[in-house]
């Protein structure tokens, strides 16, 4: 149930009357309830729904007592964190990697059993399994590290656990950042307005500029052999921004319910396509999977303590788990390693020569290396797309490892045909044989939108400046809003971090 559906429109508006008009010591038991009933319709099935939800209460049965055992324990705590770190890691691996790890044992053992294994059993992917399974981990490993404090009740680490409006595609929450809300559960004006832009500012990217770019580059990552390379580099950038769009508008959107309940969500992105570096591009994009990554999988492994060598692998390692949790194949293996390589060398550079992975004063070099950071993130992004993105990914390749070749041959020409040979760079040896990539202003159209909300999102300040009745530009955004997707909407494409 995505938030630009009809579906959750009338989900929200119900929950929200009750919500608000309920004692203030009912609302958290309104939101659990309603959480519970956004997990089961969420599913697909009202059978499924009940069977996903089943697992899901014993799943959060079960950290929970782990959690209680190390917060009140006097001794064994740690084994407590273990054995609840171990749970979820077991429960996410069962559910998520099941025939991932069968393909790996086929592949290396050439057994026909592990071949045969998944067309036997049939195994459903939980909701929000990877997003849920991540707070668990998180709850208790802080329980452990910060033994001060309240020990949560089950109905208060189930409300946490469940919280609906982030329960899709995150923020990942860590209980400081859910609980911290309860004292100040209020909605006043400044609160409705922010959620309004919020609403306003998700909607746009996602149905707006995510999906009409995920319909123009489909055709080219469904079968690219056809396609010349100026369309192949042009999806994969495509692609870029419609996974920045389609995630970030999500996220908003996300914020927004939460801000309408009273709850401040932290923020997932901050321009991440504006870093001029790898390391930057990590603290700026799902920021809330990064520190994740860092605080309980990079630092648990000794984080730059242990060595400059040491250092580097760990983040190799960090990067590769980030990449395993996204998905279930070796595409998603090497995109966390080819991240962890770079980031690694790029820190290498750092340590030994003093090179700057941060913005440089001057700005010419700057924008440099930020389009270095887009072009090496559109390449990644190539990874993500299922079924064909190896064929995609060759192609990409024999674009670039041939551009030299191509290029040396145009220069030592000299005969008539230059002008072909010029295009051949770009567009391949038979650029006139191919198809070319169609409706390309529509990318045109969503860059220009791409970069107007990672200004937005950069300059936060900037729109502070903007004076006069905010209610109102409220009102005329949210009505050209509503002209624009009923004249210029598209078929609604999937999210893409729901999969994850």
């Amino acid at each position: 149930m995505l938030f630009n559906s009809v579906l959750f429109l009338i989900f929200f508006s119900a929950v929200y009357l009750i919500y608000w008009l309920s004692p203030e010591r009912r609302r958290q038991d309104v939101l659990l309830v309603s959480s519970a009933v956004f997990y089961v319709l969420s599913a697909g099935t009202l059978f499924g729904g009940l069977g996903f939800f089943t697992h899901f209460l014993a799943i959060v049965s079960a950290n929970y007592y782990a959690y209680y055992k190390i917060r009140t324990s006097e001794s064994h705590k740690k084994t407590w964190m273990f054995v609840a770190v171990l749970l979820n890691v077991i429960n996410l691996g069962f559910f998520k990697y099941f025939y991932f790890i069968n393909r790996i044992l086929a592949d290396v053992t050439g057994y026909p059993f592990f071949e045969d294994v998944p067309r036997i059993l049939k195994i459903s992917l939980p909701l929000a399994v990877s997003f849920y399974s991540f707070q668990m981990i998180a709850s208790a490993v802080d329980a452990y590290r910060k033994p001060e404090g309240d020990t949560l009740t089950f109905k208060q680490f189930l409300s946490f656990v469940l919280f609906f409006p982030i329960l899709i595609v995150g923020p990942i929450l860590r209980t400081k950042d859910f609980f911290s809300n309860l004292n100040n559960l209020t909605l006043n004006r400044e609160r409705l307005v922010r959620a309004g832009f919020l609403m306003i500012s998700g909607l746009i990217k996602k149905i707006l500029i995510a999906d009409p770019v995920a319909n123009v580059i489909a055709p080219v990552f469904g079968n690219p052999g056809q396609y010349d390379n100026l369309s192949l580099a042009l999806a994969g950038f495509g692609y870029t921004v419609q996974v920045y769009c389609d995630f970030s508008g999500l996220t908003d959107m996300a914020r927004s319910v939460g801000l309408m309940f009273g709850f401040e969500l932290p923020e997932n992105f901050r321009a991440p396509l504006f870093s001029p570096s790898g390391r930057e591009l990590w603290q700026r994009w799902h920021m809330t999977l990064s520190f994740w990554l860092r605080d309980y999988v990079y630092f648990s492994l000794g984080g730059s303590k242990n060595g400059e060598w040491r250092t580097y692998l760990n983040l190799i390692i960090t990067m590769t788990v980030g990449g395993i949790w996204h998905g279930a194949d070796y595409t998603f293996v090497a995109w966390g390693f080819y991240w962890g390589v770079i980031l690694a060398t790029e820190r290498f550079f750092v340590k030994r020569f003093g090179w700057e992975d941060g913005e440089s004063s001057n700005r010419f070099l700057t924008l440099v290396r930020v389009q270095i950071v887009f072009v090496l993130f559109s390449f990644s992004a190539i990874l993500f797309r299922s079924n064909s993105a190896g064929k995609m990914l060759q192609h990409v390749l024999g674009l670039v490892t041939n551009i030299p070749n191509r290029l040396s041959s145009l220069l030592l020409s000299n005969g008539s045909g230059w002008l072909e040979q010029a295009a051949g760079l770009v567009s391949g040896p038979e650029p006139f044989r191919l198809e070319r990539m169609e409706n390309m202003e529509k990318l045109a159209y969503s860059y220009v939108g791409f970069l107007f909300f990672h200004f937005v999102q950069y300059k936060p300040e900037w729109t502070d400046k903007i004076r006069g009745n905010k209610v109102l530009l409220l009102f005329l955004s949210a009505v050209m809003t509503a002209f624009a997707i009923a004249l210029y909407s598209e078929d609604a494409g999937a999210c893409i971090y729901c999969q994850f």
